[in-house]
């Protein structure tokens, strides 16, 4: 038993490493492994920060009282239900979540690295979001794969494979977009804040609508086809901004 968990945790891994030995080759002057690993695991340790915060943003749309609440907890189903039924799941799912994953993946990537002396380059915002987004993505990913000693092995080898593609890309490809910004903006400190508030905002309507589209599978199967365009213009446009930033490859003005 101890050596299939530990078998479907390295498949829960496999997609962020995939990716990560992906991106890395983009950087023209790579970044300190020891950095790279660290980025990775903070972005692991946000994941259950981010979800403790989604499920206080829920509780704001209904707030229960000390006793309610103590009853609630004492039955998790029964909690759940509150937030996870019709109106709350959806917004839950398309803005508390992209909202909250996003904004703490920026956040905790900019304290660590924003000071470094190895963060001198544009490029380098876009390498260590995708790094840290990818840890958070396993860290999801992990949360998946727990349940999976107790099915076929075939049916976690799909399950990853879809998250690979879709979850896990997802992820880098979002802080990608935010990273992208965030270079820019220690370009242009004149427009940082507008440069920062368009990168999440952008972040968070292509994770929301991915998680619309995912939310429709099972009443319309079809409409997850839609995942492939979208995912292929995150793609086109981290790619392009990797391109444009390593034309710029001046000393970044950090904070």
């Amino acid at each position: 038993m101890i050596l299939s968990y530990l078998f479907y945790i390295a498949l829960g891994f496999l997609p962020s490493l995939i990716w990560l030995l992906f991106y890395l080759k983009k950087d023209p002057h790579p970044e300190p492994q020891h950095r790279i690993v660290k980025i990775f695991l903070w972005g692991m340790l946000i994941a259950p920060l981010a979800a403790v915060a989604e499920l206080f943003l829920l509780w704001l749309t209904k707030p229960m009282g000390p006793q309610s609440m103590l009853s609630a907890l004492t039955n998790g189903s029964s909690f759940l239900n509150q937030y996870t039924d019709g109106w709350r799941a959806l917004i839950g799912l398309v803005f508390f979540a992209p909202l909250v994953e996003e904004y703490l993946k920026y956040r905790i990537v900019k304290e660590e690295v924003s000071k470094d002396p190895d963060f001198d380059e544009p490029p380098d915002a876009m390498i260590y979001l995708i790094t840290g987004g990818l840890g958070f993505a396993a860290a999801e990913n992990l949360l998946v794969v727990l349940q999976f000693p107790l099915l076929p092995l075939g049916a976690a080898i799909n399950t990853i494979s879809l998250r690979f593609v879709g979850a896990t890309f997802l992820h880098a490809l979002a802080s990608g977009i935010v990273g992208y910004f965030w270079a820019k903006s220690l370009l242009e400190t004149q427009k940082r804040t507008r440069l920062i508030a368009k990168g999440l905002v952008l972040a968070i309507v292509f994770h929301g609508s991915y998680n619309y589209i995912v939310n429709l599978k099972d009443s319309f199967p079809f409409t997850t086809l839609l995942i492939i365009p979208l995912l292929v213009a995150m793609a086109l446009f981290v790619s392009f901004g990797f391109r444009y930033l390593k034309n710029k490859l001046s000393v970044c003005k950090t904070e």
